[in-house]
């Protein structure tokens, strides 16, 4: 009597149990594809980031025309231009047309090499001239310092900080703000994809592809 062994079975297809290099393989595409839809971190959208943005950027307004009114009413048309940035996102992001998210990614690249500017400037006279930021500090603080003080240190640290820490903001609002609009530019092609798929009739069994644009 014949012993038919383990070996000798023909191999069966199990779905349960594919290769581990297949299923990372098919899974890639739908993660990148879906990380290109997100931001930080993964843990939004970019919808919601935008919806962030947005509203810091309008609480971030109102406290300035709120201090440049007590200080510099005069001044108080500058914020016009953030305001209308602000008034032009919230259209891209309701109509979804991606023209509309242009000038806050403009902003944002403005304000960083703004922000620079500044940093290397500061840097300069932190180091050779720190005399001038001294007059400078007495006249905001209304302070008579002739040398280097423990609140100058401080407030140089403070200022520092308040520059990269806006540096940094603008490099992620630009980030996220770009991303949104290469998302809405993807969703209006694959619509127009859609719009545009050939239709397939069958005549006599026989599949028959016609453009769409012929009916």
């Amino acid at each position: 009597q014949a012993t038919v062994t383990h070996a000798m079975l023909p191999a069966v297809f199990d779905p349960f149990h594919l290769p581990k290099f297949s299923m990372a393989y098919s899974t890639k595409p739908q993660e990148r594809a879906r990380a290109k839809e997100r931001c930080m971190g993964g843990k939004a959208t970019l919808y919601t980031g935008m919806k962030i943005l947005v509203f810091i950027g309008i609480l971030v307004i109102l406290a300035l025309l709120a201090v440049l009114y007590l200080k510099f009413k005069k001044a108080m048309f500058v914020m016009m231009v953030p305001a209308g940035v602000s008034l032009l996102t919230i259209a891209g992001m309701i109509t979804q047309r991606p023209g509309f998210i242009w000038p806050i990614i403009a902003v944002s690249c403005f304000h960083m090499l703004l922000s620079i500017y500044f940093l290397v400037i500061f840097s300069f006279y932190f180091i050779f001239k720190p005399f001038y930021i001294i007059m400078v500090l007495n006249w905001a603080f209304n302070t008579l310092h002739n040398d280097k003080t423990a609140s100058y240190y401080i407030q140089c640290a403070g200022i520092f900080s308040g520059l990269i820490v806006f540096l940094l903001f603008n490099l992620w609002q630009a980030s996220v703000s770009h991303a949104y609009h290469r998302s809405i530019i993807r969703s209006k092609r694959a619509e127009d994809h859609r719009g545009s798929a050939p239709t397939i009739l069958v005549v006599n069994n026989k599949p028959m592809e016609y453009a769409s644009t012929q009916y």
